[in-house]
C-alpha cells in the first residue's frame, strides 16, 4: 500500500488525481504477477510519458507567444503594415491590450493543445479567441471582417455563459490570461528598470554591445512570465476538473435534486 501511495503521489504531480489512481490501480493488480521491480519501472515509464509533453509544450508556447507579439506589433506599427492604427491615445491603448492579450492567448492555447489535447474545452476557447483577436489586428480596417469578428465574439460569449460548466471553463481561460498579462507586464517593467539602471540615455548599437546582460535579463523575464501563465493555467484547470468531478458525483448520489421542480437542494 505504501508503494501504491507513493506512486500515486508521483503521478499526481503530472496528471489528475483520478487518472493517477486509475493507472496505479492497474499496475498494482499486475504487480502480483510481475513483482515490485516491474511495478516501479512501469511507474517510471508512465511518469516519463506524461512528463515529456510539458517541456515541449512550454518551448512551443514560448516561441508562439514571442512570434505573435512581434508580428502583431509589425502589423500595427511596422514599416510593412498595410494600414497603421490611428494616432489616437484610445486606439493605441485598445490595440496594445489586444496585442498583449492575443499573444498571451496564443501561448496558452499552444501549451494546452500539446499538454491536454484539442478536445479540451478550455483549449478550444483559447484558440477561438486567439483567432478572433488576430483577425481584428490584421483586418481592423475592413468593416465587413470587423463586423464578422464582433458577431463571432458575441456568439462565443453567449455560448460560454450558457451553462454553469461553460461559465467555469470561461473563468479558467479569463483568469489564466489575466494572470499571464499581469506577469508579463511586471517582468517587462523589471527589465526596463534594469535597462535604466545600466544606462539612462538613448540606446543604440554601442550600448547594446556594452551591456549584453540586458538581453539575458529580458529573455529571463519573458520565460518567467510564461512560466507564471502556464502554471496558473494548469492549476486552474486542475481546480476545474476537481469541481466538475464533485458535481458529477453529487448528481449520481442525489439525482432527485437535479430533477427537482424548483431546482433547489433539499
Amino acid at each position: 500500500m505504501r508503494a501504491a501511495s507513493s506512486a500515486e503521489w508521483i503521478l499526481c504531480r503530472l496528471t489528475t488525481q483520478e487518472r493517477a489512481a486509475a493507472m496505479v490501480g492497474d499496475l498494482v493488480e499486475i504487480e502480483k504477477q510481475k513483482g515490485r521491480l516491474w511495478f516501479w519501472l512501469s511507474v517510471a515509464g508512465v511518469a516519463l510519458s506524461l512528463f515529456w509533453r510539458r517541456p515541449i509544450a512550454f518551448i512551443a508556447a514560448l516561441y508562439a507567444g514571442s512570434w505573435t507579439l512581434y508580428w502583431f506589433d509589425m502589423a500595427m506599427h511596422g514599416m510593412y503594415a498595410l494600414h497603421r492604427i490611428p494616432d489616437e491615445r484610445l486606439s493605441a491603448i485598445l490595440f496594445g491590450v489586444l496585442e498583449w492579450v492575443g499573444s498571451t492567448l496564443c501561448s496558452l492555447s499552444i501549451f494546452a493543445a500539446i499538454c491536454y489535447g484539442l478536445r479540451e474545452r478550455t483549449t478550444q476557447m483559447a484558440l477561438a479567441w486567439t483567432a478572433l483577436i488576430a483577425a481584428v489586428i490584421y483586418f481592423w480596417w475592413q468593416p465587413l471582417i470587423l463586423a464578422l469578428c464582433i458577431g463571432a465574439a458575441l456568439c462565443i460569449l453567449a455560448a460560454s455563459m450558457w451553462t454553469s460548466k461553460r461559465r467555469m471553463e470561461s473563468a479558467v481561460v479569463l483568469a489564466a490570461v489575466a494572470i499571464g498579462c499581469a506577469a508579463r507586464f511586471v517582468f517587462m517593467i523589471s527589465a526596463a528598470l534594469y535597462q535604466r539602471f545600466l544606462y539612462r540615455g538613448l540606446w543604440g548599437t554601442k550600448e547594446m554591445l556594452e551591456h549584453r546582460s540586458l538581453a539575458w535579463v529580458t529573455a529571463s523575464m519573458i520565460v518567467l512570465s510564461l512560466l507564471v501563465a502556464t502554471s496558473a493555467w494548469s492549476y486552474l484547470r486542475g481546480l476545474l476538473l476537481r469541481r466538475l468531478a464533485e458535481i458529477e458525483r453529487c448528481e449520481i448520489m442525489y439525482p432527485q435534486e437535479r430533477t427537482s421542480p424548483h431546482g433547489s437542494s433539499s
